[in-house]
């Protein structure tokens, strides 16, 4: 089992915490106590199209599990003998193995991304290599292009953040000078930019101004289709706006809390 991970955030006042990271629960810790995720946070946000998308999965699973039976009055049958249990069984988890999936080629972007900014910082010797899997490769070409298409002064990769007064963790993908502008910078796999992410990366934005006493001029969301490698970039620059949104779910996150403890 991992063990957690101590990182020392220096602020620009001189104060420095240690904000520990449990990689194998996947949750922080300052001083022994529990501090929630940006994500933690953000998923009390209602996502009404994964309901529809997974109600489609479970479909498929249905229409490729099952064969006509000749003559056709003879009705149909589930495939490899299987019985109504196990047809149910798989209809019901069948967005979960594609979640896992979708998180499985994710994960490989996310870290040639990571690796790719490591090496262009110098702390990382070895070009990174591209995987196989060409759904990956598609998102890590749609990566590529964006950067070739930017003037960008790399400054962190995957910079553990925590926020001093609202109490508050999270990974950023990078920070970065941005065609003049000093930048975070998200980016995702998923099949559309959703309106969290726009919190989120306010956020982390929050986070940096604490850590580096400079105001962070925009965010980007950048999301790199796993299916056919498009490209889409989003620009925020209403941080202050989506980081009072973030703060109201941050609240209702807690008091959710507060009532689930005591319960």
């Amino acid at each position: 089992m991992a063990e957690p991970v101590g990182t020392p955030i220096s602020y620009h006042d001189g104060e420095v915490v240690t904000l520990d990271f449990d990689p194998a629960k996947h949750y922080y810790r300052v001083a022994g106590e529990y501090v929630p995720a940006t994500t933690t946070i953000l998923d009390n946000i209602a996502k009404p199209a994964l309901i529809p998308w997974a109600v489609s999965e479970g479909v498929k699973f249905f229409k490729e599990n099952t064969k006509t039976l000749e003559p056709y009055e003879n009705g149909f049958t589930f495939a490899d003998e299987m019985g109504v249990a196990e047809m149910a069984k798989g209809m019901t988890s069948a967005w979960r193995r594609r979640s896992k999936a979708a998180m499985h080629i994710g994960t490989m972007v996310h870290k040639y991304a990571e690796d790719a900014v490591q090496w262009k910082l110098g702390k990382n010797p070895d070009i990174p290599k591209i995987p196989d899997n060409e759904k990956a490769k598609n998102s890590i070409e749609a990566f590529r292009t964006w950067v070739r298409s930017k003037d960008i002064e790399w400054i962190t990769s995957e910079e553990k953040l925590y926020h001093r007064k609202y109490k508050y963790a999270g990974t950023v993908d990078a920070v970065a000078n941005i065609d003049g502008e000093f930048c975070v910078v998200d980016w995702k796999t998923s099949k559309a930019i959703y309106p969290p992410y726009y919190l989120q990366c306010a956020a982390y934005a929050k986070c940096i101004e604490d850590i580096y006493d400079k105001p962070v001029e925009a965010a980007y969301i950048l999301r790199f289709d796993k299916e056919t490698g498009a490209f889409e970039s989003a620009k925020s620059e209403n941080i202050d706006a989506d980081f009072i949104a973030f703060l109201g779910a941050l609240h209702l996150y807690k008091r959710l809390k507060e009532i689930e403890n005591r319960s």
